[in-house]
Protein backbone atom coordinates (compact mmCIF):
# COMPACT_ATOMS: atom_id res chain seq x y z
CA UNK A 1 0.00 0.00 0.00
CA UNK A 2 1.23 3.18 -0.99
CA UNK A 3 1.71 6.20 2.15
CA UNK A 4 0.50 9.44 2.07
CA UNK A 5 3.80 10.58 0.32
CA UNK A 6 3.56 8.12 -2.87
CA UNK A 7 0.51 9.28 -3.64
CA UNK A 8 1.17 13.17 -2.87
CA UNK A 9 3.70 12.76 -5.57
CA UNK A 10 2.20 11.01 -7.84
CA UNK A 11 -1.02 13.27 -7.95
CA UNK A 12 1.86 16.44 -8.37
CA UNK A 13 3.63 14.37 -11.74
CA UNK A 14 -0.06 13.33 -12.87
CA UNK A 15 -1.34 17.70 -13.18
CA UNK A 16 2.38 18.57 -14.25
CA UNK A 17 3.51 15.07 -16.53
CA UNK A 18 2.46 17.05 -20.01
CA UNK A 19 4.19 20.76 -19.17
CA UNK A 20 6.88 21.80 -21.70
CA UNK A 21 8.66 22.81 -18.29
CA UNK A 22 12.04 21.25 -17.26
CA UNK A 23 12.06 19.02 -13.77
CA UNK A 24 14.28 20.49 -11.37
CA UNK A 25 16.52 19.09 -8.29
CA UNK A 26 17.41 21.69 -6.43
CA UNK A 27 20.28 21.24 -4.11
CA UNK A 28 21.09 23.62 -0.99
CA UNK A 29 17.79 24.80 -1.55
CA UNK A 30 18.07 27.42 1.52
CA UNK A 31 14.36 29.21 2.40
CA UNK A 32 13.48 28.72 -1.76
CA UNK A 33 15.11 32.09 -3.29
CA UNK A 34 16.51 30.19 -6.13
CA UNK A 35 13.62 27.70 -6.58
CA UNK A 36 11.47 31.20 -6.98
CA UNK A 37 14.07 31.86 -9.43
CA UNK A 38 13.64 28.63 -11.13
CA UNK A 39 10.11 28.83 -11.10
CA UNK A 40 10.21 32.57 -13.40
CA UNK A 41 11.79 30.39 -15.59
CA UNK A 42 8.85 28.04 -15.61
CA UNK A 43 10.52 25.06 -14.21
CA UNK A 44 9.11 22.69 -11.92
CA UNK A 45 10.77 21.61 -8.84
CA UNK A 46 10.58 17.84 -8.03
CA UNK A 47 12.82 17.62 -5.33
CA UNK A 48 14.99 19.46 -2.56
CA UNK A 49 17.78 18.95 -0.41
CA UNK A 50 18.09 20.83 2.36
CA UNK A 51 20.10 20.33 5.82
CA UNK A 52 19.03 23.34 7.92
CA UNK A 53 15.83 23.12 9.44
CA UNK A 54 14.86 26.07 9.78
CA UNK A 55 14.75 26.92 5.74
CA UNK A 56 13.58 23.55 5.18
CA UNK A 57 10.37 24.45 7.40
CA UNK A 58 10.23 27.86 5.28
CA UNK A 59 10.15 25.04 2.09
CA UNK A 60 7.83 23.46 3.52
CA UNK A 61 5.10 26.17 4.26
CA UNK A 62 5.41 27.88 0.86
CA UNK A 63 4.65 24.36 -0.09
CA UNK A 64 1.29 24.47 2.27
CA UNK A 65 0.55 28.43 1.64
CA UNK A 66 0.22 27.36 -2.29
CA UNK A 67 3.42 29.56 -3.46
CA UNK A 68 5.86 26.38 -4.07
CA UNK A 69 3.99 23.15 -5.65
CA UNK A 70 4.53 20.11 -3.08
CA UNK A 71 8.24 18.29 -3.40
CA UNK A 72 9.92 16.18 -0.86
CA UNK A 73 12.91 17.87 0.99
CA UNK A 74 16.05 15.61 1.65
CA UNK A 75 18.11 16.69 4.66
CA UNK A 76 21.61 15.26 3.80
CA UNK A 77 23.12 15.72 0.45
CA UNK A 78 25.76 12.98 1.21
CA UNK A 79 23.51 10.64 1.81
CA UNK A 80 21.01 11.57 -1.14
CA UNK A 81 21.09 9.15 -4.41
CA UNK A 82 20.64 10.95 -7.33
CA UNK A 83 20.43 7.13 -9.76
CA UNK A 84 16.41 6.94 -9.38
CA UNK A 85 16.17 10.68 -10.68
CA UNK A 86 18.05 10.07 -13.75
CA UNK A 87 15.74 10.67 -16.56
CA UNK A 88 13.17 12.59 -14.48
CA UNK A 89 15.58 15.65 -13.56
CA UNK A 90 16.56 18.16 -16.57
CA UNK A 91 18.10 20.15 -14.50
CA UNK A 92 20.18 20.37 -11.04
CA UNK A 93 20.64 23.56 -9.47
CA UNK A 94 22.14 25.37 -6.51
CA UNK A 95 24.42 27.82 -4.53
CA UNK A 96 26.87 25.01 -2.72
CA UNK A 97 28.79 26.19 0.73
CA UNK A 98 30.74 29.03 0.40
CA UNK A 99 32.09 29.63 3.44
CA UNK A 100 35.81 28.21 2.64
CA UNK A 101 35.37 30.52 -0.97
CA UNK A 102 34.25 33.66 0.58
CA UNK A 103 36.44 36.44 1.25
CA UNK A 104 35.50 36.49 4.41
CA UNK A 105 36.38 32.73 4.81
CA UNK A 106 40.22 30.89 5.47
CA UNK A 107 40.44 30.51 1.64
CA UNK A 108 40.55 26.65 1.73
CA UNK A 109 38.37 26.65 -1.41
CA UNK A 110 37.12 23.23 -2.39
CA UNK A 111 39.56 21.74 -0.28
CA UNK A 112 37.01 23.33 2.86
CA UNK A 113 35.11 21.04 4.49
CA UNK A 114 32.15 23.28 3.72
CA UNK A 115 32.96 24.29 0.22
CA UNK A 116 34.03 20.37 -0.39
CA UNK A 117 30.48 19.48 -0.64
CA UNK A 118 31.00 20.75 -4.57
CA UNK A 119 31.68 16.62 -4.58
CA UNK A 120 28.35 15.79 -3.72
CA UNK A 121 27.39 18.24 -6.10
CA UNK A 122 29.37 16.90 -8.78
CA UNK A 123 28.33 13.35 -7.89
CA UNK A 124 24.91 13.81 -8.08
CA UNK A 125 25.68 15.49 -11.39
CA UNK A 126 27.02 11.75 -12.66
CA UNK A 127 24.23 10.18 -10.68
CA UNK A 128 21.13 11.93 -12.54
CA UNK A 129 22.64 13.01 -16.11
CA UNK A 130 20.81 16.04 -16.14
CA UNK A 131 20.43 18.13 -19.03
CA UNK A 132 21.53 21.67 -17.45
CA UNK A 133 23.62 22.32 -14.36
CA UNK A 134 23.06 25.28 -12.59
CA UNK A 135 25.46 26.62 -9.85
CA UNK A 136 25.75 30.19 -8.10
CA UNK A 137 28.44 30.63 -5.51
CA UNK A 138 30.65 33.75 -4.26
CA UNK A 139 32.41 35.61 -6.53
CA UNK A 140 35.81 34.77 -4.74
CA UNK A 141 35.58 30.65 -6.80
CA UNK A 142 37.30 32.18 -9.84
CA UNK A 143 40.48 32.22 -7.74
CA UNK A 144 39.39 29.51 -5.73
CA UNK A 145 38.22 26.40 -7.21
CA UNK A 146 36.35 27.62 -10.87
CA UNK A 147 38.75 26.11 -12.72
CA UNK A 148 38.67 22.71 -10.76
CA UNK A 149 34.61 22.97 -11.14
CA UNK A 150 34.68 23.13 -15.07
CA UNK A 151 37.14 20.93 -15.34
CA UNK A 152 35.22 18.43 -13.27
CA UNK A 153 31.77 19.46 -15.05
CA UNK A 154 33.90 18.64 -18.72
CA UNK A 155 34.89 15.19 -17.33
CA UNK A 156 31.22 14.40 -17.26
CA UNK A 157 30.71 15.90 -20.83
CA UNK A 158 29.07 19.46 -19.94
CA UNK A 159 30.21 22.29 -21.69
CA UNK A 160 29.70 25.51 -19.57
CA UNK A 161 29.93 29.26 -19.44
CA UNK A 162 30.14 31.22 -16.15
CA UNK A 163 30.04 34.94 -15.19
CA UNK A 164 30.24 37.09 -11.97
CA UNK A 165 26.32 38.54 -12.14
CA UNK A 166 25.00 41.10 -9.59
CA UNK A 167 21.51 42.25 -8.27
CA UNK A 168 22.64 45.86 -9.76
CA UNK A 169 22.80 43.61 -12.71
CA UNK A 170 19.24 43.42 -12.85
CA UNK A 171 17.82 46.89 -11.22
CA UNK A 172 18.70 46.10 -7.76
CA UNK A 173 19.25 48.54 -5.12
CA UNK A 174 22.40 46.49 -3.55
CA UNK A 175 25.15 45.02 -5.55
CA UNK A 176 25.78 41.29 -4.10
CA UNK A 177 27.86 40.05 -6.79
CA UNK A 178 28.13 36.12 -7.38
CA UNK A 179 29.59 33.49 -9.92
CA UNK A 180 27.29 31.94 -11.93
CA UNK A 181 27.75 28.59 -13.83
CA UNK A 182 25.47 27.28 -16.56
CA UNK A 183 26.76 24.11 -17.94
CA UNK A 184 25.07 22.14 -20.57
CA UNK A 185 25.09 18.36 -20.82
CA UNK A 186 26.55 17.65 -24.87
CA UNK A 187 25.43 13.73 -24.25
CA UNK A 188 21.69 14.26 -23.64
CA UNK A 189 19.42 16.30 -25.60
CA UNK A 190 16.47 17.53 -23.92
CA UNK A 191 14.07 14.93 -21.63
CA UNK A 192 11.08 14.07 -23.19
CA UNK A 193 7.44 14.57 -20.77
CA UNK A 194 7.29 12.15 -18.01
CA UNK A 195 4.99 9.13 -19.13
CA UNK A 196 2.84 6.94 -16.70
CA UNK A 197 5.91 4.32 -16.43
CA UNK A 198 8.26 7.50 -15.33
CA UNK A 199 5.49 8.06 -12.79
CA UNK A 200 5.37 4.78 -11.44
CA UNK A 201 9.17 4.98 -11.32
CA UNK A 202 9.12 8.07 -9.47
CA UNK A 203 6.56 6.70 -6.64
CA UNK A 204 9.00 4.14 -6.28
CA UNK A 205 11.44 6.42 -5.06
CA UNK A 206 13.15 6.07 -1.15
CA UNK A 207 11.39 7.84 1.09
CA UNK A 208 13.10 7.35 4.01
CA UNK A 209 13.75 9.16 7.58
CA UNK A 210 16.09 11.68 5.97
CA UNK A 211 13.07 12.87 3.62
CA UNK A 212 10.61 15.56 5.25
CA UNK A 213 7.42 16.35 3.96
CA UNK A 214 5.30 18.99 4.95
CA UNK A 215 3.26 17.13 7.30
CA UNK A 216 6.74 15.63 9.10
CA UNK A 217 8.14 19.11 9.28
CA UNK A 218 5.15 20.24 11.01
CA UNK A 219 5.18 17.68 13.55
CA UNK A 220 8.09 18.93 14.73
CA UNK A 221 8.17 20.46 18.41
CA UNK A 222 12.03 22.00 17.67
CA UNK A 223 11.54 24.00 14.71
CA UNK A 224 10.86 28.12 15.47
CA UNK A 225 7.59 28.97 14.41
CA UNK A 226 7.33 32.03 11.71
CA UNK A 227 6.17 35.16 12.55
CA UNK A 228 2.92 36.80 11.15
CA UNK A 229 4.41 39.99 9.78
CA UNK A 230 5.80 39.12 5.77
CA UNK A 231 8.84 40.15 4.80
CA UNK A 232 11.26 40.47 1.21
CA UNK A 233 9.30 38.55 -1.55
CA UNK A 234 8.08 35.76 0.59
CA UNK A 235 11.28 34.45 1.29
CA UNK A 236 12.06 34.13 5.15
CA UNK A 237 10.03 34.11 8.14
CA UNK A 238 10.84 34.06 11.80
CA UNK A 239 13.75 34.81 13.82
CA UNK A 240 16.21 32.51 11.94
CA UNK A 241 15.28 35.02 9.03
CA UNK A 242 18.25 36.92 8.53
CA UNK A 243 20.64 34.03 7.96
CA UNK A 244 17.94 32.35 5.21
CA UNK A 245 18.10 35.11 3.42
CA UNK A 246 21.52 35.94 3.91
CA UNK A 247 22.36 32.78 2.45
CA UNK A 248 19.69 33.03 -0.22
CA UNK A 249 19.25 33.75 -3.89
CA UNK A 250 18.16 36.81 -5.33
CA UNK A 251 15.26 35.11 -8.06
CA UNK A 252 15.03 37.28 -10.48
CA UNK A 253 19.07 37.41 -10.59
CA UNK A 254 19.06 33.81 -10.63
CA UNK A 255 16.85 34.15 -13.80
CA UNK A 256 18.71 36.74 -15.55
CA UNK A 257 21.84 34.66 -14.79
CA UNK A 258 20.52 31.24 -16.91
CA UNK A 259 19.19 33.15 -19.66
CA UNK A 260 22.12 35.16 -20.31
CA UNK A 261 24.22 32.23 -19.75
CA UNK A 262 22.77 30.57 -22.44
CA UNK A 263 20.77 28.31 -20.74
CA UNK A 264 16.99 27.62 -22.47
CA UNK A 265 13.88 28.17 -20.27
Amino acid sequence: MKDQHDNLTIDWLEQNKNTGDLNELALFAGAGGGILGSHLLGWNTVCAVERDAYAAQVLAQRQNDGILPPFPIWSDVCSFNGKPWRGIVDVISGGFPCQDISIAGKGQGLDGARSGLWSEFARIIREVEPTYAFIENSPMLITRGLDRILCDLAKMGFDAEWGIISCANTGGAHKRERTWIVATNTRRKRGKRLKQKQIQRFSGLPWGKDIRSIEDLRRRPDLPQPLVRRINHDVAFGMDRLKAIGNGQVPVVAKSAFEYLGGAA
